[in-house]
């Protein structure tokens, strides 16, 4: 058994990059799906992960910055790379409530994640309509007297 062994392991290897790259467009897959069904102004899309030993879960929250309500939600939760992401249709409703409508401990770290994603985004938004930068010097032109 001199060649089986490296051949099988660097097989198996090329196989396992290959469905995490499935599962990767999969998950964005979905993402783009959710950005193009729900894209407006003042809507914000925030993600969690939240992981545990043996199973983890990924929320998407599409949320209305002004109403501060969750409009739509997709859960993506399973062991292996075949889970697909699902609408959680108990996780719509206010922000304020949604950790309570949570269910299980993964999907609180999840929903926690992707609060604390929306609370950064706002601060950032917040910012840059406060924060404006100077004119940059010396592009006033002034006039000579002769």
């Amino acid at each position: 058994m001199g060649w089986e062994f490296p051949a099988i392991l660097g097989g198996a290897l090329v196989v396992s990059l290959l469905l995490g790259l499935w599962q990767q467009a999969r998950y964005a897959r979905s993402v783009n799906a959710m950005v193009k069904q729900h894209h407006g102004k003042g809507r914000i899309l925030v993600t969690g992960r939240g992981l545990g030993r043996l199973k983890g879960t990924i929320v998407m929250l599409v949320i209305d910055d002004a109403a501060d309500e969750v409009l739509a939600a997709s859960k993506l939760r399973g062991t292996t790379i075949f889970a697909t992401a699902k609408d959680a249709p108990d996780l719509l409703g206010p922000v304020a409530t949604l950790r309570e409508r949570a269910g299980d401990k993964q999907t609180g770290k999840a929903i926690d994640m992707a609060l604390d994603q929306l609370k950064a985004t706002r601060a950032r938004a917040g910012e840059s309509r406060v924060v404006t930068p100077p004119p940059p010097a010396g592009t006033a032109r002034r006039k000579v007297q002769r």
